[in-house]
Parts: structure tokens; sequence; C-alpha cells
């Protein structure tokens, strides 16, 4: 089950200068030569979550989630997972976690201690750390992540993905920090039909690894869209009980087709109305924010026990596959057709390493996220924030800059692989992969679609090769062809057919606006009885972070259909951090 934790390491002889757990049955010592090692959770017994072992005298092993060993050696492990292994006698901690770094992890060093936590909020309180006016500002702008490992809290840092730390034990040096994985370092050579055969057998080498070893219900959070699919299609081949759970509007297109995907795979299938008979308080927005530390998607809390109702104690979803398998799109429409012609008629293109030029243009499409944020939504911040965010503006392109040009050093890799990592390790990271903790709370997760080996192939890809989700259609095709023929929600028809054909349905729909409905409408849902009031009181309980005219006026603008709060999480993600920003909550 998951919960909050922080472990600090101090000089041996030296007090817990701010312990953060109020009773002894959540605190555990471990005395080292030479140092103490103190692991606090304040909401759990210590054993229920973190694996502690002794493996010999001075040497401690500390690991959160599920770790899996096999495949090719070497770390990092596949699997979901952060470990730490303490050296007494070496004098060092080394700290690593999984390829995409699924599990947040931070840290922070000061007068010889150091603090490792997947809490914000328990890392501001063990180490007595105050707030990071940056990495606010960022957090605001980005809409929940910022563009390095920078985090809210000042002088710490939140862990990269597929990253080793080596911290020097009772020494405030900075780590030495090298990169493990080996995504997005290369671009692969070959074939089509060899590159598509090879990505069919790591998929099932895969399955083999995270679902074969499960005997009891799989619970998928299933939509009507690929990722998922093909996570569902690989339970039902390795002949697994599904159990698939979709939320939302019950009468749209996209819930419909969920349904069929569930039927084909023999999955039984949940449906759960996000309609009149959803009770706002179901969202639990004050707990998800406990313990999670963030509010998306909040209507997974919500619906999990529904799959728990059904013997389910392992949860899978579609994580990560969109990014690292779909491939990037113009945003030009005219392009992205012409593109699609040109991959249908003639195959994939090469694409060569990104010129200076093109970096430039990956770095000022991701500037453009904070500008659009700071320019549309600053003003529904109180002054002295509203004055942080639109004054660090200039700080947080800096950092965009920086983190761009340190992707594209990485290797030879090209201007869509660099926005793939940066979306993947930044985006994601942060923020959207936040919701698979959620999934902690009921059981373990397993995420075939993550999985190491398959990363790092999956991410080498040639960019022409995988333009606008072109290999996913043919893998997705030779590996379970009945759900290919299965419409897709935004393309209005099934990928079992040329990309031409695709493109060219997708954009007569768009043009004639017949365009399959989604799954979940949150603005019309908020406009059901109180949902609105109830969601705005919420800002309004804020008024550290939050201006209560505009807010009001921003609610009365969704109100008259002007502005709207269908914005994929954006307006939580605002909410989310004034409550990590809430001194009031901060020794909950």
């Amino acid at each position: 089950m998951f919960t909050r934790y922080i472990v600090t390491i101090l000089p041996s002889g030296r007090t817990l200068p701010h312990p953060v757990a109020g009773h002894s049955s959540r605190t555990d010592r471990y005395e080292l030569p030479g140092y103490a090692v103190i692991i606090e959770t304040p909401d759990d017994p210590t054993g229920s979550y973190l694996a502690i072992e002794r493996p010999a005298e001075g040497r401690l092993t500390i690991t959160e989630g599920h770790p899996i060993r096999t495949g090719a050696p070497g770390l990092p492990w596949s699997g979901i997972y952060n470990q730490m292994i303490i050296d007494a006698a070496a004098g060092e901690l080394r700290l690593h976690n999984d390829t995409f770094g699924l599990l947040a992890c931070y840290f922070a060093q000061s007068d010889g201690a150091l603090r490792i936590s997947n809490s914000l909020r328990l890392l501001r309180r063990g180490g007595s750390l105050g707030v990071d006016e940056l990495g606010v500002a960022e957090t605001f702008m980005f809409g929940g992540w910022t563009p390095s490992e920078r985090i809210i809290v000042r002088d710490a840092q939140r862990m990269a993905s597929g990253t080793e730390y080596r911290f020097r034990l009772g020494d405030d040096r900075p780590p030495d920090a090298t990169r493990l994985t080996h995504t997005w370092t290369d671009v692969i050579d070959g074939s089509v039909d060899a590159i598509v055969n090879r990505i069919c057998d790591l998929w099932n080498a895969a399955l083999e690894t995270h679902f074969d070893p499960i005997d009891t219900p799989i619970g998928l959070m299933l939509s009507g869209g690929l990722d998922s699919r093909m996570v569902a299609g690989a339970a039902a081949a390795r002949g697994k009980k599904l159990v698939g759970l979709t939320f939302g509007d019950l009468r749209s297109d996209e819930v419909k087709i969920a349904g069929l995907v569930a039927e084909t795979t023999g999955a039984k299938w949940i449906p759960s109305g996000m309609d009149a008979d959803f009770a706002f308080e179901r969202l639990a927005f004050d707990r998800v924010n406990h313990n999670i530390e963030t509010m998306y998607n909040l209507m997974w809390d919500a619906n999990v026990p529904l799959l728990v109702a059904e013997g389910a104690t392992h949860f899978s979803t579609g994580a990560t596959f969109e990014t690292i398998f779909g491939g990037q799109k113009d945003a030009d429409k005219r392009r992205r057709l012409f593109k699609n012609i040109r991959q249908s008629l003639f195959g994939p293109w090469h694409v060569g390493p990104a010129t200076a030029g093109e970096r430039a243009e990956v770095a000022e499409a991701i500037k453009g996220i904070a500008r659009k944020r700071a320019k549309h939504y600053a003003t529904l911040l109180a002054a002295p924030w509203r004055d942080v965010v639109t004054g660090n503006l200039p700080a947080a392109e800096r950092e965009v800059d920086e983190r761009v040009a340190l992707i594209a050093d990485a290797g030879p890799i090209t201007p869509a692989q660099i926005r793939e990592r940066f979306d993947s390790e930044h985006y994601q990271t942060h923020y959207s992969r936040y919701q698979e903790r959620q999934l902690f709370t009921y059981g373990t997760v397993v995420l075939p679609t993550v999985d190491r080996d398959l990363a790092n192939y999956l991410t080498n890809l040639p960019a022409g090769m995988k333009y606008d989700h072109a290999l996913y259609y043919r893998v997705i095709n030779r590996l379970y062809p009945k759900l290919a023929a299965i419409p897709v929600p935004n393309l209005g028809t099934g990928v079992n057919k040329s990309q031409l054909q695709i493109e060219l349905n997708r954009v007569w729909q768009i043009q004639r606006k017949q365009r399959l409905t989604t799954w979940v409408n949150f603005s019309d849902w908020m406009g059901l009885g109180d949902n609105m009031a109830k969601y705005e009181r919420l800002f309004l309980d804020q008024p550290h972070f939050f201006d209560a005219d505009a807010i009001r006026t921003f609610f009365a603008d969704v109100r008259a259909g002007r502005r709207s709060i269908y914005d994929g999480g954006e307006t939580t993600g605002f909410l989310n951090l004034a409550c990590l920003l809430d001194e009031a909550r901060l020794t909950l």
C-alpha cells in the first residue's frame, strides 16, 4: 500500500532535528557504523510499504515499489521502483530508480544530513526547508511540472529518471549522478518489417516478465484508445482474468468503444458513469492531494475501489506508450496530411540529428506553453504569487534552453526524439504518471508498457518511421488485429488500414464536424447540480494563492460559456499547487 516516507541519514550520535512522525510505530532507527538511518512514515507503520533489508553489517537497502530483476544485466531493472543502498564502510549512499522514474523521489542535503522522500511536504518539514519561487512559477506555468529537476522546495530536487546518484555520507557536496538508461541516445537502423518483428518480440518478452507471474485478476484502467487497448489485448493473450474499468459519460462514443474492447478481449467490463449520480465528494480532493500530492486524475481514486471489489490485486494502464511509441506529428494540419500521404505512398523517410535551428524550434515550442499559461491564467493569482510567476518567465525559458541542450547532447538524436524525451521526463514524470501512484494505494502496479528493454528500443527508433503512430498501427495490427479493427476515438476509424486511409478519414470527420464524442467532459459534469459552486469554493478557500475576485470572474465566465474547465487537469493542477503551498496543510 502506498504511503509517504522520509529517510534521514545522520552521523552517529545526532538526534533527528525535525521529526515528522508523531508515533513510535511510524519511526524506525537503524544504527550503522558511524551513521544512523531514520525512516519515518507518518501515515502508516514503517514496514507496510518499504522493503527494508540488512544484507551485511554496515549495509542497509531500502526499496520502494516493485523492481523486476530479469532480462539483460545491468541497471536500471525493469519494473517501477526507487532503491537506496547505504554502505557505511564506503561512506556512501547509492540511490537509483527505474527507466522512467515512475515513483516520485526527492532529496535534500544540509548540515551533514541527507534526506530522501517521496513527499514534498515531508521533505519540507523534515529539513525545515523553504519554498523555491522559480519552482513554483514553473510548476504553475507548465501546468504541474518543471523543465528540470527543480521542485517547489528550496535546496532540494527531484530524482531524474533512469539515474543513479552517489552521495557522500556526512558531506553536503552534490552527489555524482550517472544516467543509467539508454533511452533516447541513438537511432536504430533497419527495415520496417524487421523493426516490427523486434518490437513484437520485446513486447511478448515484457508480458512474460510482467504479466505471467500474476494469478489473480488484473484491473485495467480502460479507455477506448490504443494504449490501454494494447494492455487489454496482452492480458487476454496471456490467458489472464481481466477486469476493465471505464469512467465517464456512458452515452459517449469513447465509452462505448471501451466496451467493445472489453468484449473483444473477454474482459469483465465496469462502466462507471460520471453523471448526476456521481457525487462531487467522491473526487476526494483533500485525500488525494494529501496522500499522492496530485489531483490528476481524480476520477481514478474515485473508481479504483470498483476493481478491488472484483478481486483485483494487480493494476495496469497504458502508461507512457503514447509518448514513447506514438511518434511526433505536426501541429500544422496540411503538413501533417502531406507527411501521412508521403508515409503511406513511399514509406518512412530519413531524419538526421537535430541541427542548432531544430533544437531552438523544439525549445521555442516548449517555452510557448509557459508563455500562454502565464498570459491567460496568472491573473487568477494573488498579487505576490502573480508577480512571482510573471517575473520568473525569463528564468524558466532559460531552463528550457538548458534542458533541451542537455538532451540533444546525449547522442545523435532527432528533433522528435528530443521532444519525446523532454515530454517523458518532465510533463509525464512530474505530472501524468502520478496517476499510477494512486493505484499503489490498492495493490501492485504492473506496466508492461514501461519495460526497460522495450523502452530502450522504442525510444531509439527512426522518427520518420514512427511519425503520427504509423509504426504503432503496424504493431497492433500484427499482435491484435481484432482490436486494431475497432474504431479509435480521435480517428473515427480502426487502424487496420493504410496510413493514408486513416488520415483522410480523420480529416473528413473534422471537416464535417462528425468526430466521436469523448469519454469525459469535465465542464459539462461540473455544470450539473451545485458541482460548480463546490469546485469554485475549493479555490476561494486558498486565499494565500488565488485572488478571490479573479476566481469569481473566471467561474462566472465558465458558467456563461465564455471559458472552459475541460482542460486536461489544468485548473486542478493550479489547485493542487495551491494546496501544496498551504502552510496549514504542511503538518497534516
